[in-house]
């Protein structure tokens, strides 16, 4: 969507229709060891030579790395400007000379990487948006992904398969599981928060899609709030139909007798990460509460 909005004509015409037909895979390059929820402070550089780019630094949690085949990487290119001002965005191809990675592995299963630019060069034409103007972009793209972390399609999905799962269980004392009013009540509460976070999502899409919102892009509270509710929803939910579950949710897919295929225990596990991917949940509220109830930052 930011390259939609921000690309030019000949970057759009060359890059959205192979996104479109899935045909290419993009990663970000965003958080640095140093700039992850303080991201203005980023350091990576890009330095003008004639019409091409240089780019030296490092870059942490780039999911995806391995089948992307760009890199959507912001760049320091006004090392003297204020950290909000001097950032611009490029478009960088993996193949790239200089550009390497190492994976970084994390307790939810699938890796993610740690980036490196050594002189990588790129022309100026991999540069979306305008020199130095790249934290607009920057908050765009986040607020579309903030939604898109939160779609209610995978808490739909396991909700119906525990439901089915308690249907065709027998418990220890012969009843079926879905008969224990304990379960009742867990599926009952999990069902009604998903049916709300659909109503958000579904809000959300309105507005961006009605031209409701700045842009076609959701407001920043909106795609906050979202965010914070959508993903503490989800761990929440995730560890309740495991109770559901019992025992036999906690092994893993590979593992003999796991329960539906092991994939509780794999979105449980996943699910924690995306309350700070995409931007912790504890700056969301600070964005909900100075932009959308006009309160002060917090002071840091």
């Amino acid at each position: 969507p930011t390259v939609f909005e921000f690309g030019t004509d000949e970057q759009k015409a060359r890059v959205l229709p192979k996104m479109a037909a899935a045909e290419q895979t993009w990663c970000q390059g965003w958080s640095e060891p140093n700039a992850g929820s303080d991201l203005a402070a980023l350091g990576t550089r890009a330095v003008r030579d004639g019409d091409d780019f240089i780019i030296n630094g490092q870059k942490m949690w780039t999911s995806l790395i391995a089948y992307a085949d760009f890199v959507w990487l912001a760049c320091r290119t006004d090392p003297n400007a204020k950290k909000h001002k001097g950032i611009s965005m490029f478009i960088v191809p993996t193949t790239a000379e200089g550009f390497s990675w190492t994976p970084v592995h994390t307790m939810a299963g699938p890796d993610t990487s740690a980036t490196y630019y050594q002189d990588v060069c790129v022309p100026a034409s991999a540069m979306v948006g305008p020199e130095n103007g790249g934290w607009p972009l920057m908050t765009n793209q986040l607020n579309h992904e903030r939604v898109a972390l939160t779609s209610a399609a995978g808490l739909q999905v396991a909700l119906r398969e525990v439901i089915e799962w308690a249907q065709n269980t027998k418990a220890a004392d012969g009843g079926r599981v879905i008969d224990r009013e304990w379960v009742q009540i867990n599926l009952a509460r999990i069902h009604a928060k998903v049916e709300y976070l659909k109503l958000m999502n579904w809000e959300i899409a309105w507005g961006a899609s009605s031209g409701t919102d700045n842009a076609h892009t959701p407001a920043r509270w909106d795609a906050s709030a979202c965010k914070v509710y959508g993903t503490e929803l989800s761990t929440e939910a995730y560890r309740l139909l495991m109770e559901v579950l019992g025992p036999v949710a906690y092994l893993r897919q590979d593992s003999r007798g796991a329960a539906l295929r092991g994939r509780l225990e794999r979105m449980h596990r996943s699910a924690l990460i995306l309350t700070f991917g995409g931007g912790t949940n504890e700056v969301q509220r600070d964005i909900i509460a100075m932009t959308a109830l006009q309160q002060p930052p917090a002071k840091r």
